[in-house]
């Protein structure tokens, strides 16, 4: 009798209930794998009926396991996957506190090899001879295992003892794995062993349904090693490289926090002390800064929060940082950008500079621009998934770091690399032109003034101000792609986070030659005033010499 049924959630996730309810071995599994090949789309974009299948599979594996069979191992290949199921009767052949147990054939590109497994045999201590199985599953395409950006560099290997009771064990599991493609790592990338959690919550997106917890990775060529303290389905998957280890990380995160903790104070500083002083001035210089430090204050508050907000496993939160320091970074180039135009304006145009609502129009570039890129992006998220939590793994190291950011690697090249790209190209060209034009005009003042040395060491500072203020330490990163220097790192780490504290001391510079310059007005205009006074009671006194 043949039944038709539609692939909805809802009839699809029905007949997965059922076969859950009451599994019957070898059938059912063929069931559910042939449900997932002609509900190709059901089973790719619903991330609760990957969870689910991947459930009943494993109930279905146990139920298999269940049954008696005679021999050491018995195998099974259907369509999707190939099963071997080990009974473990014998543990006095175990070479040491291991043994070694059977795995189905794995195609790769040059023809099939068997993984090598061992399993410790002090998890079975205790256990009935005829219940101590194990099963071994190899899928040939492992599609209910990838979420979102996932990159599989192995075929995905499941573990599964009689009861689940490889756990926490004292002594871990070995696989050794083949690489799919020989030149799948690169520069930037890392195979990092990793298990799936099969309870994981399906409201989270990205990689956090594949984890680090209690696997180690030991890679030798081709060959992945994998230790791992449990059994769960297991894979060796492809995830951005951080090119230093555990204790250049560690500092850089001391001089990354410290740096925008100070940053996000002195800007906020700087902010408030805009908006509560009365006399503020009418130059939009000032203006700019204060909005540039807005969205630097943005930036590293959200920056600051980052991890821990990855930490709480919360997506909706961790998609709103995401796009929170998306958006601010965005804005601070873009204010970058608007501070060197500002730049060129005054010191190279002079003339003609007067322009009707001037801030307005450079505030609406300067939110405006970035909230359009950023709002376009959130109209794809549903389908696109440009925001969530992204892992990245430590070189020559095992550890794992969870952030929220952006999740889709040629979007983010595409509209971040881009956007900096223009910037820092600009910048750079109008700072060069600004330097060259101080230059000409100190030459032409200082001929004739003593005293160079302090004037040269005062150009020297303006002009790193100005590198500081324009974002052109950002360009650091060029420096560092494609090849690692630490040196490097380190500077961009520094200046870039401290950069809002520079801004503060650069506007804090500003005001104070300001105050100068009203100060010596005044007592030029009060010695004018004290002048024409006398004159007056010259002449009152009858002392005109034209009388």
């Amino acid at each position: 009798m043949c039944q038709i049924t539609n692939c909805t959630v809802t009839a699809i996730g029905a007949l997965l209930n059922a076969i859950e309810d009451h599994p019957n071995g070898l059938e059912d599994l063929r069931r559910i794998v042939n449900m997932q090949n002609m509900c190709p789309q059901l089973f790719t974009d619903n991330k609760v009926m990957k969870m689910l299948y991947i459930g009943v599979e494993r109930n279905i594996i146990q139920n298999i396991m269940n049954n008696s069979f005679s021999g050491d191992s018995v195998s099974y290949n259907l369509q999707d996957l190939s099963m071997t199921v080990d009974n473990l009767t014998n543990l006095t052949s175990a070479n040491g506190n291991i043994i070694q147990i059977k795995a189905p054939e794995i195609l790769i590109h040059n023809g099939t090899y068997i993984p090598e497994t061992w399993i410790p045999t002090d998890a079975f201590q205790g256990i009935a001879e005829d219940q101590r199985k194990v099963s071994v599953v190899i899928y040939k395409p492992s599609n209910q295992f990838v979420f979102n950006n996932t990159v599989l560099i192995t075929p995905v290997m499941r573990i599964e003892a009689l009861g689940g009771i490889l756990k926490n064990l004292n002594n871990p599991l070995m696989m050794k794995f083949q690489l799919l493609d020989p030149d799948s790592t690169s520069v930037n990338y890392s195979a990092s062993c990793q298990y799936f959690n099969e309870y994981g919550n399906v409201s989270i997106s990205n990689n956090v349904f594949w984890e680090t917890d209690g696997c180690q990775t030991k890679i030798n060529g081709n060959l992945v090693e994998c230790s791992c303290n449990h059994a769960t389905p297991f894979a060796v998957l492809l995830i951005p490289n951080m090119p230093y280890d555990d204790n250049n990380w560690q500092i850089l995160s001391y001089i990354t926090y410290i740096g925008c903790g100070l940053s996000a104070f002195f800007t906020a500083l700087s902010l408030i002390t805009y908006v509560f002083t009365r006399n503020r001035s009418v130059d939009h210089a000032n203006a700019i800064h204060i909005s540039l430090s807005g969205a630097l204050f943005l930036l590293n508050s959200f920056f600051i929060l980052n991890e821990w907000v990855a930490s709480l496993g919360i997506n909706g939160v961790c998609i709103f940082i995401a796009v929170a320091i998306h958006y601010s970074l965005l804005s601070s180039f873009t204010w970058m950008a608007i501070e060197a135009v500002h730049l060129y304006i005054l010191l190279v145009k002079v003339f003609n500079i007067y322009y009707r609502h001037y801030m307005v129009k450079l505030s609406v570039i300067g939110w405006g621009v970035p909230g359009v890129v950023v709002g376009i992006s959130l109209a794809f998220q549903n389908t696109q998934h440009f925001y969530g939590s992204t892992v990245t793994t430590l070189a020559n190291s095992n550890k794992t770091n969870t952030i929220c950011w952006i999740t889709n690697i040629t979007f983010f090249y595409g509209v971040n690399l881009g956007y900096f790209t223009f910037t820092f190209v600009m910048n750079s060209g109008i700072l060069l032109t600004v330097t060259t034009r101080i230059c000409q005009l100190k030459c032409l003042d200082n001929k004739h003034k003593a005293g160079k040395g302090s004037l040269v060491f005062k150009d020297v500072c303006t002009v790193l101000g100005l590198t500081c203020l324009l974002g052109v330490t950002w360009g650091l990163a060029f420096l560092s792609i494609g090849y690692y220097n630490l040196v490097i790192l380190y500077l961009f780490t520094i200046f870039n986070s401290l950069q809002g504290f520079f801004i503060f001391l650069w506007i804090c510079g500003s005001v104070r030659k300001e105050r100068e310059l009203a100060a010596k007005t005044k007592s030029t205009a009060v010695a004018m005033n004290t002048s024409v006074a006398k004159s007056k009671e010259g002449f009152s006194e009858g002392n005109n010499p034209y009388q």
